[in-house]
């Protein structure tokens, strides 16, 4: 293992803080005075490794955004963010191939708490009305089961809810077209281990399979979808049509420097990427006294750009994960989610974001942008405007 994912494991347990939180404007915390540095563009011709294992491909869904904190949200619109037809007109006209439309069942307004599990009819024709404009557009789409959060604390007693809920979700869009996916669960963590992951995974696809033989399933590994647990996730080896799902968004200390709904550790901004910066960046009081953000800075602020933890290298080691995957099973893997929030410098943002994007291609990966409508947003769909740089950081060559 080499020091820069070493640097990363314990940010991996975090990842449940990301951008899935409700996403006010970030403003820069207080305690750094590295924030008016701006990185230097990415060379593009930088040296890259040699590819452990290209993923086959999973037409339809290869290059795509999320549609965050809409559906997934307590209630629709309370965390910043309205579905209208502009995100889907967008998102077709930009040149992505489908979206991702993270989607919270489980509240007391969207589904019975008590079996038999019912979903709301408002709920359901309010994910219909997505699909509808998804495909309307020639985008595909993957519904996805996101923010089951007791679940993931509590998994014997919830286990039956999910399986309640697939049944109802399965069967109603059993007839629906192929470009129709669906995600049995986003980021399995805390006491929903590897070995529940897998049976309710199991079980879960059996029950999908009995009304969509051959529909794209997507499931995603342990530890809030880490590339790094992916080796613990089984998928049946004679079901080609089940991906399996990992996000990314290391460097944590980078693509989430100073998000508020993050511990205080992480408030040190003025993190460029790549590192190491020209001046070295100065940490805030509780990023100085917790001995592994301070390891993680020390290699940040001092290494070569070969061996920094916040550079490349940390990227290219983190989907050698998925590859080896890849080759170990021969199952398709995609990613679901990356991003950089909007405290960093634009052009660290650009190369981040560039980077993720070029390097999954490279290794056959389909992926989804994280767009919250928040601090990680590329767009504005009510002005129907672009985040340029990010935009050209996901389409250009």
């Amino acid at each position: 293992m080499s020091p820069a994912v070493r640097f990363l494991l314990p940010l991996s347990c975090l990842a449940l803080l990301h951008c899935h939180a409700a996403a006010p404007e970030a403003a820069a915390p207080a305690g750094s005075e590295s924030t008016k540095l701006t990185a230097a563009p990415l060379d593009k011709g930088l040296a890259r490794p040699d590819v452990i294992a290209v993923s086959a491909p999973l037409p339809g869904f290869t290059r795509g955004l999320n549609l965050g904190n809409g559906l997934d949200a307590p209630s629709e619109g309370a965390w910043g963010t309205t579905l209208s037809e502009k995100h889907f007109e967008m998102a077709a006209s930009a040149g992505f191939d489908h979206v991702r439309l993270p989607s919270r069942f489980t509240t007391a307004e969207r589904s019975d708490p008590k079996p038999p599990y019912a979903i709301k009819e408002e709920f359901f024709q309010r994910v219909d009305w997505a699909i509808e404009q998804a495909l309307a557009r020639k985008l595909s789409i993957i519904v996805d089961l996101h923010h089951f959060e007791e679940i993931h604390e509590n998994p014997q007693p919830n286990k039956e809810r999910l399986y309640a809920l697939w049944r109802q979700i399965a069967a109603r869009y059993a007839k629906r077209p192929p470009e129709v996916a669906f995600e049995i669960l986003n980021e399995p963590h805390s006491k929903l281990e590897p070995p529940i992951v897998n049976e309710i995974t199991r079980e879960t696809l059996r029950i999908i399979r009995e009304t969509n033989p051959t529909r794209i399933v997507f499931a995603n590994c342990y530890f809030w979808a880490n590339a790094e647990r992916l080796d613990e996730l089984e998928l049946p080896a004679d079901d080609p049509n089940v991906v399996a799902q990992f996000h990314m968004y290391q460097p944590f200390l980078f693509t989430h420097q100073g998000a508020p709904w993050v511990e205080p550790w992480a408030q040190t901004t003025g993190v460029l990427f790549p590192g190491p910066p020209a001046k070295p960046v100065a940490l805030v009081p509780a990023a100085a006294q917790e001995s592994w953000v301070k390891t993680w800075f020390d290699g940040y602020n001092t290494l070569p750009a070969a061996q920094n933890p916040g550079g490349p290298r940390t990227v290219f080691e983190h989907f050698d994960h998925a590859a080896r995957y890849v080759k170990k099973t021969s199952k398709r893997v995609y990613m679901g989610e990356f991003g950089a929030i909007d405290v960093g410098d634009a052009q660290s943002r650009e190369n981040y974001v560039w980077l993720v994007r070029t390097e999954a291609e490279r290794r056959g990966i389909g992926w989804a942008y994280w767009d919250d409508g928040g601090a990680f947003k590329i767009r504005d769909a009510k002005a129907g405007t672009w985040n340029e740089g990010l935009r050209r950081a996901l389409v250009d060559r």
